[in-house]
């Protein structure tokens, strides 16, 4: 018995210790509704609008930052409450919708409209914390590349950390969606 009560003292040492550690679920993250769009004039009687494509540098489950050049690192308790793609897939679809310069949205089929995500981070190795966003946009006829638009931007917020951060790429995210509307309409026939 005197052998076992080390092992047993030893066993709810290491117990008691387990129950201290936080199981707290990670903070949801998503992207907000963004307000009505300017109207257009109907310019296209349909589009396809693919999910959008995670780049290399993105995770498209959680918000990366970075402080030291080539190293990206996940915020430890914030995740995206859906996929990073699927929610702005959801808002493009809502604002082409909204803006009356798409009849129908639709999946598959032709013209095709592609978006990739090519950055989505926040920077801390400045003197300011800094939201970074970058997109690629390309509109496909028949297979083929038609046109294509990369649209980057980056602003700085504050205090530090995930929800700042998000809430300053939202308004980064606001800012593009017009300008891709205005690109649309702006392609020739």
């Amino acid at each position: 018995m005197s052998r076992l009560l080390p092992v047993l003292l030893c066993g709810l040492l290491l117990a008691g210790c387990a129950g201290a550690v936080s199981r707290e679920a990670p903070t949801p993250l998503r992207l907000e509704p963004v307000a009505a769009p300017a109207t257009y004039a109907e310019k296209l009687a349909r589009l396809s609008v693919e999910s959008p494509r995670i780049g290399a540098a993105v995770d498209p489950h959680d918000l990366l930052y970075s402080e030291e050049d080539f190293l990206r690192r996940p915020y430890a308790r914030v995740r995206w409450g859906a996929p990073l793609g699927q929610q702005l897939g959801d808002l493009v679809v809502e604002q082409l919708t909204r803006s009356g310069l798409v009849g129908a949205i639709q999946q598959g089929g032709d013209p095709r409209l592609e978006i990739e995500v090519v950055e989505w981070l926040h920077d801390y190795r400045g003197e300011a914390p800094m939201a970074r966003i970058a997109l690629r946009s390309s509109l496909y006829r028949d297979e083929r590349v038609v046109a294509q638009w990369r649209w980057s931007d980056r602003t700085v917020f504050t205090p530090a950390g995930p929800l700042p951060g998000l809430a300053a790429q939202q308004r980064l995210l606001e800012t593009w969606l017009a300008e891709l509307l205005a690109w649309l309409d702006g392609l020739p026939e």
